[in-house]
């Protein structure tokens, strides 16, 4: 009797737990920001340049040491002067920052839609693809920042950048070491 309980109360949670679906499969960061929706073109990007360099170093090294030498019968102690050569390689960070600018053709775009919708298209836009969503940030009143949800896990991860309006042009400012950005133009 009771093997057939455990049974069946077995069954029961198995066939509870097929049926668990994610009913949440969209997310909504809310309604998006009216400056900023419509399509942006990519025109310039001020970023950082990563590159290492391998050095070979020769280092003389020099040290004293006392060495034993036989002198007749007797053992005499005698201080002296070792000289070798040391070769190492010296990783050097040799990263810089650089400005590239990008044609109209093929146009390399950013879509923001009225409902937080976040669409890339082009070989530059890499970065923003794993981005599906936005929200922009109106916490501070003298900046504005700009929330880009991740998904992973099943959890959206807000990344916040900086953005910037002047006329038709949109800067998003990433966090670097030096004021990095992207500098967008209106499409439409």
């Amino acid at each position: 009797m009771k093997k057939a309980f455990y049974i069946s109360l077995t069954l029961l949670l198995a066939s509870l737990l097929i049926k668990c679906k994610d009913t949440n499969n969209g997310f909504s960061p809310g309604p998006g920001d009216p400056r900023i929706t419509g399509t942006w073109q990519l025109v310039e990007r001020y970023f950082s340049k990563d590159s290492a360099n391998s050095v070979l170093t020769v280092n003389l090294v020099t040290r004293q040491d006392s060495i034993l030498v036989t002198v007749g019968n007797q053992v005499v102690k005698r201080d002296t002067l070792i000289t070798t050569y040391d070769t190492i390689y010296v990783r050097r960070d040799t990263s810089f920052y650089t400005t590239k600018r990008y044609a109209s053709i093929p146009p390399q775009t950013l879509t923001f839609d009225a409902d937080g919708k976040l669409t890339a298209s082009g070989s530059e836009m890499t970065y923003y693809n794993p981005i599906k969503y936005f929200l922009v940030d109106k916490t501070y009143p003298d900046s504005l920042f700009i929330d880009f949800f991740i998904s992973t896990n099943r959890a959206n991860v807000p990344v916040q950048q900086g953005l910037e309006f002047r006329l038709d042009t949109l800067m998003l400012e990433p966090r670097c070491d030096q004021k990095c950005y992207s500098k967008f133009v209106r499409v439409r």
